[in-house]
């Protein structure tokens, strides 16, 4: 696999000055949906016009700007704004879960244009699953080349995959050869992302908001944002709190072969593995008893008020603004309910002011943060640099 087509990492800030690079440059565009004139690029940068043109000539001819509709002016003629040009470039996001998967078009504006959901095992051959996967994925783009693809995973994701998969539900997937195959297959980079964090990337709502999102499905995971920035870890196991020991799990055997987990006591597996439950045998049967059965309600409020007993010591630690909690059983309302309220509880009082504890945008959140990473990593100064390059040569 080329190293160049490798979707890793996100922007830093731009730097202003006359080494301002046509990467960094594009960096500004994007950062402006309404675009810039070429008198503003200049104050901005400092850089000399003639410098800054010939930079600009290199973004036109690689398809990366464009002129859009003059600026506002308050004599005569207007300056044209220049503009990412995002049109009719088109982002595939793949969710994969333990029991279904989402296949979605996106636009750069993070615009779902087209879904599918299908049902799937991930305990299957990874050849298998992804195969299915694929051929989803090509209906649905229907001859359309997307610029990029994000992946999610329901488990850690490490960028350079030295971090083992052996405790995971994905302990017999390859994600090196995930990562080729799905190149080869859609001809265009693809990065691979857990579905917790991406969902969280999802949730932000402006560029320097700090949050937690918590996924609660199959298994339980989480994403954390801090002033705008994904925290992933030294190995891309940052927000696994699934596989975090409470007290309540207490000879509880989890998935990973420990006892005592979170995930033991507080995921939609360790549900439907409770006796009275014994009758349901998929997770969306159980949620969808969740008004009829007397039983689920309380059981499902027990496993958030666990989760809200270790998301209190999260919050002491990052005093986020939000958590978002989604998945197939966070957004049930007792659940929700019962972990805001062992928050309030537990927590420290000052990291809780206006602290908001609501249901994350379960069904877009994880499609728009898969897009949004794809693009970050895309159309990074460094990478567009690279692409520049090669098209000079």
């Amino acid at each position: 696999m080329s190293q160049q087509r490798t979707l890793v990492g996100g922007p830093g800030q731009p730097p202003v000055g006359p080494a301002t690079s046509a990467g960094h440059i594009l960096q500004l565009l994007r950062s402006s949906p309404a675009g810039y004139s070429r008198a503003d690029l200049l104050d901005i940068t400092g850089m000399a016009r003639s410098t800054l043109y010939e930079r600009l000539d290199a973004l036109f001819a690689a398809g990366l700007v464009y002129e859009a509709t003059p600026l506002r002016s308050q004599r005569g003629r207007p300056p044209r704004a220049l503009r990412f040009d995002d049109r009719d470039k088109l982002v595939l996001g793949i969710e994969i879960g333990h029991t279904h998967a989402g296949v979605h078009l996106l636009s750069l504006s993070r615009d779902i244009v087209a879904s599918r959901r299908l049902p799937i095992d991930i305990g299957q051959p990874q050849e298998d699953v992804v195969s299915r996967l694929m051929e989803q994925s090509r209906q649905l783009l229907d001859g359309r080349r997307p610029v990029g693809a994000g992946v999610g995973l329901p488990a850690p994701v490490d960028p350079l995959h030295r971090l083992g998969l052996e405790r995971t539900v994905l302990a017999h997937w390859d994600l090196q050869r995930l990562q080729d195959v799905m190149e080869a297959s859609l001809d265009c980079p693809v990065l691979l992302e857990n579905d917790a964090r991406s969902m969280a990337v999802g949730e932000v709502r402006h560029p320097f908001e700090s949050l937690v999102a918590v996924k609660v499905s199959t298994g339980v995971g989480s994403g954390i944002i801090v002033r705008g920035a994904l925290v992933r870890g030294a190995h891309g196991a940052a927000g696994d709190i699934g596989h975090v020991r409470v007290p309540e799990a207490a000879g509880r055997l989890c998935r990973c072969g420990r006892d005592g987990c979170l995930a033991a006591m507080a995921s939609g597996r360790a549900l439907l593995a409770a006796p009275q439950f014994a009758a349901y045998r998929t997770l969306r049967q159980l949620v969808d008893a969740y008004d009829s059965d007397p039983d689920v309600r309380p059981a499902v409020a027990e496993a958030g008020r666990v989760l809200g007993r270790a998301l209190a010591a999260i919050i002491g630690t990052l005093n986020p603004g939000r958590v978002a909690v989604g998945g197939l059983v966070g957004v049930l309302p007792d659940f929700l309910q019962a972990c805001r309220r062992q928050i309030l509880d537990d927590a420290f009082e000052p990291s809780l002011v206006d602290l908001e504890v609501v249901p994350a945008d379960s069904r877009a959140a994880t499609a728009v943060g898969l897009c949004r990473l794809v693009e970050e990593s895309l159309y990074a100064p460094e990478r567009v640099e690279q692409m520049l390059v090669q098209q000079a040569g």
